[in-house]
C-alpha cells in the first residue's frame, strides 16, 4: 500500500488531470461518505491554502487571459468547499466534533460571547454576499456583453492589418485565437459568478441548519443543558461557517480582481499598476500630505497618526520628483536605458558595443550607457528611424584598451582609447595659454588631457570630451553612418503601422500599387544619402503618386526626393541658401555616355583620366571648405545624380549630391563654382590598361545603380 500511494504521489505533477478528476470525485465522496475528523482537518487546511493561491495568481497575471482557467476553477473549488460544509455539518450534528481547526477558530472568534461571534459571521457574510459577489457579478455580466459586442469589429481590425501586410498568417491566427478566448473567458465568468453567490447564500442556509439541529440533538438526544447545548453547538457552528466563508470570500476576491482588471501595454501586475498610478503626480500627493497635516490639527483627531500619512505621501512626492521630474533628461534616458538589462547575446543585437576587459572597470558603464542612449535619440529624431538597443559588452579577444563597434555581426569601427584623458574639444591655441599639460596626436589631429586637469578645463572654459562621450560620439557616427542597415521590412510595417493610426487612407493606397519590400528600398535608398524619413507623409504620398508608374526602385526614390525637396534643401542649407558646385553639361555628357546596362542594372564607367580630373575637383571643394563651414552641395540631372553620387561614395569622398528636381523654391542656390572635365575628354571610349579598366567596370557595378 505504502509503494502505491509513493507511486501515486511521484505521478501526480505529470498528470494535473488526474489530479483534478480525484479531487472532484473526492468532493462527491464527501456528500455522501463519513469523513473522518483527521481527515477534515488536512482538508480544510488544502480548502484554505488553495484560495491564498488563487488570491496572489489574480494579482500577478499581466491579463486576465493568463488565468484563463478561473471559470473552472470557481467551479471546482465551490464544489469542494460544498461537499467540505456537507462533511463537516454531519459530524457537527452526529459526533458533535469537527476538528481542531473548527472548534479552534470557534472559540477564537467568539471569545466568549456567542452573539459577537455570530454577528462577526453575519457581517462577513453579508460583505461577501452584497458586496463582492453581488459587485463582481454586476461587473462580470458588463464585461461579457462588451467583450461579445466588439468581437466582430476586433476582428474585422485582425483582418484588416493582414490584408495591408502589417501582420502576418501567423500572428493573425495568434490574435482571432485570444479575442475568441477573450470573449469565453469573460462569458463564463459572467456565469461563474453566479457559483460564488450561490456559495454565500448557502453558507447562511447550512448556520442555521447546525444551530437548529445541533440545539435539538443536544436536548434530546445527549441530554445537554440549554446553555451548553447552546454554547457547544454554536461554537462549532460558527466556526465552521467562518471557516467555510473566508475561503469563499478570497475567492470572490479572486474572481474580482480579474473581472476588473484594465490591462494596457505597459501592464505588468495589479500591484505594480496600482503604485505607479497612485504615485504619478507628485502635486496629487503633495496636495494629499498638505490635507493630512490640515486635518491632523482637527479638534480631537490623533495629530501624531496624520503628520506620519503626510510625511509618507510628501517623502513618496519627493522620490518620484528625483526620478520622472519635469525636464529631467537625463533621468529619461536612465529611464529608457533600463530595459537594456536584459539577458540578450550582443551578437544578436544588430548594433552592439564591445570593450576590452582593461575598459570595463576603467570605465563607468551606466554613465557610457546613458550617453549611447543619448546619441540614440538624437539619431532617432533626426532620421526617424527606430534606433535598436545598444548592448554594452566585453570582448576578451579584444587588444588592451580597445574598443568595437558591430553592425549586424560585422566589426565596422575599432581604435584605441585612454580611459585615464581626456579629448579637446576647443582651439588647441586656447590649452596652450591655459598651460595646462596635453598630447597632441598629429596623426588624428587630437589633443589628449589628464583627466586630473578636469576641474581646470572647466574653470577655463574650454571644451573637452569624457571617454564615455566619446565613445558614445563614435557610436553616433556609426548610426548615423549605418541607419539604412536598421531598416528593413518590420521596421516598415512598423512605421506604417504607425501611420495608419492618422493616414489610414494613404496607407492603404500605398499598399494597393507597392509591396512593403519596395517601400523598404526606398527608405533605405533615403537614408543612405542622409535623407531622414521622419517626414513619412511625404514618403508615402509621393510612392502613391509614381509607384504605379515607376518600376524600377532607384528612379522611383529620385520622384520621392522631388517630393521632399524642401526637407532636403533645408538640410543643406545656411539661412535659406544652400551653395552649391554645378556640374556643366558637357560633363554630365560624358558621365551619361559613361553609363553601360546589365543584367545587374546600369553602372558607370569612366576613362582613367576622366575619373581623376573629377575626383581631383571634387577634393579640392572639400579642402575649399573651411572646419564649421557649411559644406556645399554639387548639383546636377535627376538621370545622373545617382551616378555621380556612387562614384563619389566609392572613392571616400562625402559631399551631397542633388538635382535640379531636388530644388526647392523657398530657398536660394548660391553658386560656388563649377565642375568640368578638361578639353578632350568628352569621350565615351575607355582608355587605360585593360586591367585597370577591369577595375573601373568592377567599382561601377556595385554601388552605381543597382
Amino acid at each position: 500500500m505504502a509503494n502505491v500511494l509513493r507511486n501515486f504521489i511521484k505521478r501526480a505533477p505529470a498528470n494535473p488531470d488526474l489530479m483534478v478528476a480525484l479531487m472532484l470525485l473526492l468532493a462527491i465522496a464527501m456528500m455522501v461518505m463519513p469523513v473522518p475528523v483527521v481527515a477534515i482537518d488536512t482538508l480544510i487546511g488544502f480548502n484554505m491554502g488553495l484560495a491564498i493561491l488563487l488570491l496572489m495568481v489574480a494579482l500577478y497575471v499581466s491579463t486576465p487571459l493568463d488565468f484563463s482557467s478561473l471559470p473552472g476553477v470557481i467551479l471546482i473549488s465551490t464544489v469542494f468547499r460544498l461537499a467540505l460544509t456537507i462533511a463537516t455539518t454531519r459530524l457537527i450534528l452526529a459526533e458533535g466534533e469537527a476538528g481542531s481547526i473548527i472548534h479552534t477558530f470557534g472559540d477564537f472568534v467568539i471569545s466568549g460571547n456567542i452573539v459577537v461571534g455570530f454577528v462577526i459571521f453575519l457581517v462577513v457574510t453579508m460583505v461577501q454576499f452584497m458586496v463582492l459577489a453581488k459587485g463582481a457579478e454586476r461587473v462580470a455580466e458588463v464585461a461579457a456583453r462588451f467583450t461579445l459586442d466588439a468581437l466582430p469589429g476586433k476582428q474585422m481590425a485582425v483582418d484588416a492589418e493582414l490584408r495591408n501586410g502589417h501582420i502576418d498568417a501567423n500572428e493573425s491566427r495568434r490574435r482571432r485565437a485570444a479575442l475568441e478566448k477573450e470573449s469565453q473567458l469573460y462569458g463564463a465568468m459572467d456565469g461563474a459568478m453566479k457559483f460564488v453567490k450561490g456559495d454565500a447564500i448557502a453558507g447562511l442556509v447550512v448556520i442555521c441548519i447546525n444551530m437548529l439541529g445541533g440545539t435539538s440533538i443536544g436536548l434530546l438526544s445527549k441530554g445537554m443543558s440549554f446553555g451548553e447545548v447552546l454554547h457547544h453547538y454554536t461554537l462549532l457552528t460558527i466556526g465552521d461557517a467562518l471557516i467555510s466563508q473566508i475561503p469563499a470570500l478570497l475567492l470572490s476576491i479572486t474572481a474580482a480582481t480579474i473581472v476588473t482588471r484594465v490591462t494596457g501595454a505597459a501592464s505588468l501586475n495589479l500591484g505594480t499598476d496600482i503604485v505607479n498610478q497612485l504615485t504619478a503626480s507628485k502635486r496629487a500627493l503633495r496636495l494629499a500630505a498638505c490635507v493630512l497635516v490640515v486635518m491632523g490639527f482637527v479638534p480631537g483627531f490623533p495629530l501624531p497618526v496624520f503628520l506620519i500619512l503626510a510625511a509618507v505621501f510628501a517623502t513618496a512626492s519627493l522620490a518620484k520628483g528625483n526620478v520622472l521630474g519635469a525636464g529631467n533628461v537625463d533621468a529619461k534616458i536612465a529611464a529608457s536605458v533600463e530595459p537594456q538589462k536584459e539577458n540578450v547575446p550582443a551578437e544578436t543585437c544588430p548594433i552592439a558595443f564591445f570593450l576590452a576587459p582593461s575598459l570595463t572597470h576603467a570605465i563607468d558603464q551606466v554613465e557610457l550607457q546613458q550617453h549611447i542612449a543619448r546619441v540614440s535619440q538624437l539619431v532617432s529624431a533626426d532620421l526617424g528611424i527606430i534606433v535598436p538597443r545598444i548592448p554594452i559588452a566585453a570582448d576578451q579577444q579584444l587588444p588592451e584598451s580597445q574598443f568595437r563597434i558591430d553592425v549586424e555581426g560585422v566589426p565596422v569601427e575599432q581604435d584605441l582609447i585612454n580611459p585615464t584623458q581626456l579629448t579637446l574639444t576647443d582651439d588647441l591655441a586656447n590649452i596652450e595659454s591655459s598651460g595646462i599639460p596635453f598630447r597632441h596626436d598629429a596623426e588624428t589631429d587630437r589633443v589628449w588631457v589628464e583627466q586630473s586637469h578636469a576641474p581646470a578645463l572647466n574653470a577655463a572654459g574650454i571644451g573637452h570630451h569624457r571617454p564615455s562621450e566619446l565613445l558614445a560620439l563614435r557610436v553616433h557616427a556609426t548610426l548615423t553612418r549605418y541607419a539604412p542597415r536598421l531598416v528593413g521590412i518590420q521596421e516598415t510595417r512598423q512605421l506604417l503601422g504607425r501611420m495608419e493610426r492618422e493616414y489610414a487612407d494613404l496607407v492603404k493606397e500605398v499598399l494597393r500599387t507597392t509591396p512593403i519590400p519596395r517601400i523598404a528600398d526606398v527608405l533605405r535608398r533615403l537614408l543612405d544619402e542622409g535623407i531622414p524619413i521622419r517626414n513619412t507623409r511625404l514618403v508615402l504620398e509621393a510612392l502613391a503618386e509614381w509607384s504605379e508608374r515607376e518600376q524600377n526602385v532607384a528612379l522611383l526614390t529620385e520622384y520621392v526626393r522631388s517630393g521632399m525637396k524642401r526637407q532636403i534643401c533645408h538640410r543643406y542649407a545656411t539661412h535659406g541658401i544652400v551653395p552649391a558646385f554645378i556640374i556643366e553639361r558637357e560633363t554630365e555628357d560624358v558621365v551619361r555616355s559613361a553609363v553601360r546596362d546589365s543584367a545587374a542594372g546600369p553602372y558607370l564607367v569612366l576613362e582613367d583620366r576622366q575619373s581623376e580630373a573629377l575626383l581631383s575637383q571634387m577634393r579640392q571643394i572639400l579642402s575649399s571648405t573651411a572646419p564649421g563651414q557649411t559644406r556645399p552641395v554639387v548639383l546636377t540631372s535627376m538621370d545622373v545624380r545617382r551616378f555621380v553620387r556612387g562614384f563619389l561614395t566609392r572613392n571616400g569622398i562625402d559631399l551631397a549630391v542633388l538635382s535640379y528636381q531636388d530644388l526647392a523654391s523657398d530657398f536660394t542656390i548660391q553658386p560656388a563654382g563649377s565642375v568640368k572635365l578638361p578639353l578632350g575628354m568628352n569621350s565615351g571610349t575607355l582608355g587605360g590598361s585593360p586591367t585597370i579598366r577591369a577595375a573601373h567596370q568592377l567599382k561601377g557595378t556595385a554601388l552605381d545603380e543597382s
